[in-house]
């Protein structure tokens, strides 16, 4: 069994070339002269991944898979874009056969349940839907349905180690690695930051907790990436999110170990003894950004308009029968009971201004140029491309202790040279080794160290016939060199992983399910398996 990586295994079959395609050839069971005996040829594999500019290293990751399907008889046409046209091109247009992008390890994926069930029920495979893959089997469907009613933890866990498994055998997507590791900062002008879980320098608590040095009015932040959107109802990617949690304001909060925290709400949901009638008290006296008060009537609003117009949170609350309020009250009435409306619903709804949002005839369009929320930083400024600038609210019930926060999005690369030269004071990606050991080396330099609940992962788009075979998909995930990956690219940053539930999240993770892991004649077996040939130009076919 072959399991070195990519570079040993090109030194021990030759380049990639007809030495390579000979040596591998023969393993699939076709001989030189037979290709009259072939059928169609397998359609060429286009694969979306980023550019070096975007992220150094999922781009060579991705020329590794790539190398590697090539290897084994693929053709590939790579697609290399920036962040957000890849969002664009395969969460949106779904118009990929193969992608490889990370799914942000935010406090609200603690819970197992939006990487169990959005990202792999059928109901959430149209344009926009996170299940990118279109996976759709009615058995894995039950598990994701019956894990989120559970209420009983033990049983509940015993569902979501279930659905890893299948999740496992049946390859929609290939988990890689949880990527964690450090986020550079400038320690001469920030006397302390909060990495938290699954996001380091981009949590909030770090937003909101982060200890500015005196005489530090401001502090700027870089990100590879620039935001695709501020509208809430547009809110698909994590950098949008990371930074709209900032403007709006929820009924709760995930605090620093993933589990829900009143925010706007006074204390913990009132619950029925059946679970099925959530009560929330919501503060008094709190206001929006444009000093309007922030009241009941507002929250009912908000959760009706994500209901109707978000394709993304809709989900989250197509339970709820009826909203009722009652003087600083608000309840929520369920079909049945539901073990994550907290975490899904009453954690991650945003309260919008009514006043403001009713007048807007579609919610999904950009609407209110000024972002008007209620959270503890206000809208000033954006320039696309160039920095987004938020404002401390200083009427917040909790206001952050940085006056003023300007986003500047960039070429990672660049902005670790801007870091360097001590011209942003933080960035939310991690540098490359080399480029840590030059940070960790400046004594007014810092590194932020935390672990991921996200992770960066293979989609397969079984909506395409070729994609929807599983020995193909098989073969496919033996072609990823993870250890490679984690080891020689990132530098030991992160872990290998098999399943999209994190082995820091111990409680939910599974770590038992079936591992892919590379090891080319593994994939040939695979293809083999599944009636895939060789012919004597080294590419795949269908049987005769």
């Amino acid at each position: 069994m072959r399991t070195n990586s990519r570079r040993s295994f090109l030194r021990s079959v030759g380049a990639a070339g007809a030495v390579g395609t000979a040596a591998l050839a023969g393993c699939v069971g076709v001989d030189d002269g037979a290709d009259e005996d072939l059928g169609e040829p397998v359609p060429e594999i286009q694969f979306v991944f980023q550019t070096a500019g975007a992220s150094p290293d999922r781009n060579e990751l991705g020329n590794l898979i790539a190398d590697n399907f090539e290897a084994v008889g693929f053709e590939v046409d790579r697609q290399e874009r920036e962040f957000d046209p890849a969002v664009q091109q395969t969460v949106v247009e779904q118009d990929f056969d193969v992608s490889l992008l990370g799914w942000g390890g935010t406090p609200e994926r603690i819970d197992p349940h939006i990487f169990l069930t959005d990202m792999h029920h059928s109901d959430y495979t149209e344009e926009g839907g996170r299940n990118t893959p279109g996976y759709e089997n009615p058995d894995y469907d039950e598990l994701a349905e019956a894990q989120a009613r559970e209420v009983d933890e033990d049983a509940r866990r015993e569902l979501v180690f279930e659905a890893q498994a299948m999740l496992s055998e049946d390859q929609p997507r290939c988990y890689i690695a949880n990527e964690g590791g450090d986020h550079p900062y400038n320690a001469e002008r920030l006397d302390s930051v909060n990495p938290t879980l699954g996001e380091g320098l981009n949590g909030f608590w770090n937003f909101m907790e982060l200890e500015p040095a005196d005489g530090v009015d401001e502090v700027s932040f870089g990100y590879g990436a620039d935001i695709i959107s501020l509208n809430p109802m547009q809110d698909m990617a994590t950098p949008d999110r990371q930074f709209i949690r900032l403007i709006y304001d929820q009924l709760y909060r995930f605090g620093e170990d993933g589990d829900p925290v009143p925010w706007l709400a006074v204390d913990e949901p009132e619950i029925s003894d059946d679970g099925t009638m959530f009560t929330v008290e919501i503060r008094e006296g709190h206001t929006f950004h444009d000093g309007e008060d922030v009241t009941v009537d507002d929250v009912a609003f908000s959760f009706d308009l994500f209901y109707e117009h978000s394709p993304t949170y809709q989900a989250y609350l197509d339970g709820i029968e009826e909203i009722e309020t009652s003087g600083n009250e608000i309840t929520f009435h369920l079909e049945e009971p539901d073990a994550t409306f907290i975490s899904n619903a009453l954690a991650q709804i945003y309260v919008f201004p009514e006043h403001i949002w009713s007048e807007i005839d579609d919610p999904t369009e950009q609407g209110d140029d000024d972002y008007i929320g209620s959270g503890p930083f206000e809208f000033e400024d954006w320039e696309r491309e160039v920095e987004l600038q938020l404002g401390r609210f200083d009427d917040h019930f909790q206001p952050p202790n940085v006056n003023r926060l300007i986003r500047i999005p960039g070429d990672a690369g660049t902005l670790v040279d801007q870091i360097e030269a001590h011209e942003i004071d933080m960035f939310g990606n991690e540098p490359t080794p080399t480029q840590a050991e030059r940070i960790a080396d400046d004594p007014d330099l810092g590194l932020a160290t935390f672990q991921d609940v996200g992770h960066v992962k293979l989609a397969y788009n079984m909506r395409r016939d070729h994609m929807d075979d599983l020995h193909l998909r098989r073969a496919m995930s033996y072609c990823v060199p993870k250890e490679t990956f984690v080891e020689d690219i990132r530098g030991g940053m992160g872990t290998v992983t098999h399943s999209p539930i994190s082995e820091a999240v111990e409680n939910w993770h599974n770590p038992d399910v079936e591992q892919y892991t590379e090891d080319l004649e593994a994939a040939e077996e695979e293809l083999e398996a599944g009636g895939y040939e060789r012919g004597s130009d080294g590419k795949l076919y269908y049987a005769e």
